[in-house]
């Protein structure tokens, strides 16, 4: 399986099904949990894991699977009646397609915001060449914006300096982007068996989400504070992070893990189809069947088509 970090592959599996869960259910407790650090922690590993390469190679690793899998959600949509024929030729129809901004309604690529944050986070930190010594003062740029995120609701917002744009969702994001930088510049290594310190990140696990209250970096919303939130996202993260640790690897989860984009894209089409299939009472435990069912096909497309599941080879 080459030299992949073993634990990232197991935290971004975790994640990965956790945001399955978190699109599906309306439990608020699970929600609040889910929604306190899945998404910061992706970033977290997006940084890590971060190499600059060219801008446009960036641009198809996510454009095209986004494309390929906003039609297969499309298509079901319509046979699940949805959506109608004639629906298909509207100005809302085409604004859920492209889907770069808010206000046009849900987008047919689940959790694509997340997509454009990463995109404007690798063009700011080297994909665009010329902004490539930005990585060198990532600390500052982490402390400027996590003191801005702060007090933004006295400032500027993000949305109006971004016009809504999803690339917008960048700012918050930054912080955890620059924690993944922090954790490989300075060689942290998560330790196995350290029960004091998983004890103590164990309860703040629990704890701080029940104090900070709802938070969701796609709607911009923090709880009591930006501050308390990325303390709480990152506290979480090292807490997942050294759960993962103690994961044998395993090909299903790596597989899993580099098929990220086929689970965000297909994740709702798949749910929805089940539960048009199964009956009611299964509607809950329907999370537990995407990634297995993405198993195969992620393995498929990794040997016959790479470019839909972000593998761009020029």
């Amino acid at each position: 399986m080459g030299n992949r970090i073993v634990y990232l592959d197991s935290a971004k599996f975790i994640c990965i099904f956790l945001m399955v869960v978190g699109h599906w259910t309306s439990n608020e407790t699970i929600l609040l949990y889910i929604y306190s650090f899945h998404m910061p922690a992706l970033f977290v590993i997006s940084g890590y894991l971060y190499k600059p390469r060219k801008w446009y190679k960036t641009v198809l690793s996510f454009g095209i699977p986004v494309v390929f899998y906003s039609i297969i959600n499309l298509f079901v949509l319509i046979v699940l009646q949805e959506i109608s024929i004639e629906q298909l030729y509207t100005k809302e129809t085409v604004g859920r397609f492209l889907h770069y901004r808010y206000g046009l309604g849900d987008g047919f690529y689940v959790g694509d915001w997340f997509l454009w944050a990463l995109l404007g986070l690798r063009f700011f930190y080297g994909d665009i060449k010329f902004m490539g010594f930005l990585r060198s003062y990532y600390i500052p740029i982490a402390i400027i914006t996590i003191t801005y995120m702060s007090f933004e609701s006295s400032l500027v917002s993000i949305d109006s300096l971004f016009r809504g744009w999803y690339i917008g969702r960048m700012i918050p994001s930054m912080p955890f982007f620059c924690l993944g930088f922090l954790l490989k510049d300075h060689k942290i290594q998560i330790q196995n068996h350290n029960y004091p310190v998983m004890l103590i990140l164990g309860c703040l696990f629990i704890l701080l989400p029940l104090f900070n209250g709802s938070t969701s970096i796609n709607s911009n919303q923090f709880g009591l504070s930006y501050i308390v939130f990325f303390i709480n996202a990152s506290i979480s993260t090292l807490f997942v992070f050294r759960i993962a640790n103690n994961i044998p690897q395993n090909k299903f989860i790596t597989t899993i893990s580099k098929g990220t984009l086929l689970v965000l894209g297909l994740h709702i089409p798949i749910m929805k189809t089940l539960d048009f299939i199964f009956p009611t009472f299964l509607h809950d435990l329907l999370p537990l069947f995407v990634l297995p069912i993405c198993y195969y096909p992620i393995l498929w497309l990794e040997k016959w088509c790479p470019p839909l599941i972000g593998r761009i080879k020029l």
